[in-house]
């Protein structure tokens, strides 16, 4: 009897601490701030993922790491999921399911000191001399090819150009764009809306988790129809534009 009581007993601690690893979880992103916290600001997505997961009463952990590994890791179940990637992934990682609910719009946009009426079209960057990061090929297969432009190998070099008149125009993500604009002490920044490219983004998780992506999809719906969603943003990205 003592026996069998024992092995009960064991039994259980063991369903219970399987029970609590289970609900927590890591994702994984190759993100940087503003859209991520810092040690000095506090980041939109992040925030809003371990919100997000409280609310469906799991324990969620957001790790930086960087974007290949952060997918790859996800993919082979190394971390539980992907904080934010395109629509399709799935069919190239097949191990990842995606929440259906949209969690952000990227917008990859224009800045410069001066309004300039491009209308979010490609073709009218033609005559100016523009700056974007080197492999970021979202703008190095659509922008007009002009020899005056300007390649860089970090974000930050690009908005130090434009400070010192050298650079008509910059390309980049819009949040993290108007952080390190703020950051390099620009003064006047102009964001060129609309933006040339604006992007559903979305939020994975490797498929040992799909039992819950539908609760969290409807959890994530419910944040924005609530307006939590826009009290986060409004702490975290929408004090860039204060």
């Amino acid at each position: 009897m003592r026996l069998f009581v024992l092995i009960s007993i064991l039994f259980s601690s063991l369903t219970i601490t399987e029970t609590v690893a289970q609900e927590r979880l890591t994702i994984a992103t190759g993100l940087k701030p503003p859209l991520v916290s810092s040690a000095t600001t506090k980041g939109f997505l992040d925030t809003l993922a371990v919100e997000l997961f409280r609310r469906v009463g799991i324990e969620l952990e957001v790790v930086i790491v960087p974007a290949k590994r952060a997918l790859v890791n996800s993919n082979k179940g190394i971390d539980d999921g992907n904080l934010l990637r395109i629509k399709g992934l799935e069919k190239s990682y097949p191990n990842l399911v995606r929440v259906p609910e949209s969690i952000f719009d990227s917008e990859f946009v224009g800045y410069s000191l001066s309004p300039l009426s491009l209308q979010g079209e490609w073709k009218k960057l033609e005559g100016y001399t523009t700056s974007y990061v080197r492999g970021w090929k979202i703008f190095e297969n659509n922008i007009p090819r002009n020899e005056n432009n300007v390649v860089v190998g970090e974000a930050r070099q690009m908005f130090e150009l434009l400070k010192e008149g050298r650079t008509d125009v910059v390309l980049y993500e819009k949040w993290q764009g108007l952080l390190l604009a703020k950051q390099s002490g620009v003064e006047g920044i102009q964001v060129l809306d609309p933006p040339f490219v604006k992007l559903n983004m979305f939020m994975y998780l490797n498929k040992k988790h799909s039992a819950i992506v539908p609760k969290v999809a409807d959890e994530l719906k419910q944040m924005k129809n609530d307006g939590s969603y826009r009290q986060i943003f409004e702490q975290t990205l929408g004090r860039l534009i204060q």
